[in-house]
């Protein structure tokens, strides 16, 4: 009789353990279920390294098991924020935005509400792309941080979510600036001067709004509208004594008011 080697049998031991420990009795009852669902989330593990990932499959199993067996337990509502939490920790931070979202229509009034709002704008803000690229998860997690911080202004992650809203708008003031450069590359001052504007009008605490002011200013100019170009070069000038692009502004400022001069010497 041919013996098999341990080498074999420890493997398919694990195995069959795993295969085993993947088996859901949903007589279990929702606590039970939703604890071991959170334990699989939740734990480190160590040796053996093959096994040390957590199993996602049957963490949304569990979660999905007390929902539909246990739909009127509370821990069926925890199942729904937790499969949320599920999707963000495996990366997938559009589908996590869809949980929590949901979570937050059925259960507005909800202790985890608040939760489920911070981490819905948390989602959104791990999909934000760059500037000059499509801005849709950036404007979603900045009404979602906004949500978040004027409904729930006692909250310890308030100053979280405030710091992420400075960098939703940065970015989205970049974007602005960028549209806006692309549009006086092609001499279309007329365009690019509306795109500066609305960094102007409602980006003025980001770090974009003095040199928004200047190109703006400069678009003004190069579309002959000198009037508009001096009190927006002022501004800045008056608002930024010792910034970046004073000494700029200043400068084309004194060529607009020399060109004044001059015509009205000829008139």
């Amino acid at each position: 009789m041919r013996k098999i080697s341990p080498l074999i049998l420890i493997p398919a031991i694990f195995i069959l353990f795993a295969c085993s420990s993947k088996r859901i009795d949903g007589s279990a009852g929702p606590e039970v279920l939703y604890n071991r669902a959170m334990n699989e989330l939740e734990q480190k593990r160590g040796f053996p390294w093959i096994f040390t990932g957590t199993d996602y499959d049957l963490v949304l199993k569990l979660f999905k098991e007390i929902q539909i067996r246990y739909t009127y337990s509370p821990y069926a509502t925890l199942a729904e924020l937790r499969t949320g939490d599920t999707y963000f920790k495996k990366g997938e931070y559009e589908q996590a935005a869809v949980e929590y979202e949901e979570f937050i229509k059925r259960h507005p009034g909800h202790e985890e509400t608040p939760y489920a709002t911070f981490r819905l704008a948390l989602s959104h803000f791990k999909r934000m792309k760059s500037y000059d690229r499509d801005p849709t998860d950036t404007r979603e997690a900045l009404k979602w941080f906004n949500i978040f911080v004027d409904k729930y202004p006692d909250s310890p992650l308030v100053g979280d979510a405030k710091k992420m809203v400075i960098e939703c708008r940065n970015s989205l003031a970049k974007r602005e600036i960028y549209l806006g450069n692309f549009y006086a590359k092609r001499k279309n001052y007329k365009a690019a001067a509306e795109r500066y504007k609305l960094v102007v009008e409602r980006y003025q605490d980001t770090s974009k709004y003095e040199e928004a002011l200047y190109v703006l200013g400069k678009s003004y100019y190069d579309m002959g509208e000198r009037q508009f170009a001096k009190e927006v070069l002022t501004r800045l000038i008056e608002e930024f004594p010792t910034a970046k692009y004073h000494d700029k502004a200043a400068s084309l400022l004194a060529k607009i008011e020399k060109k004044e001069k001059e015509k009205a010497k000829e008139g």
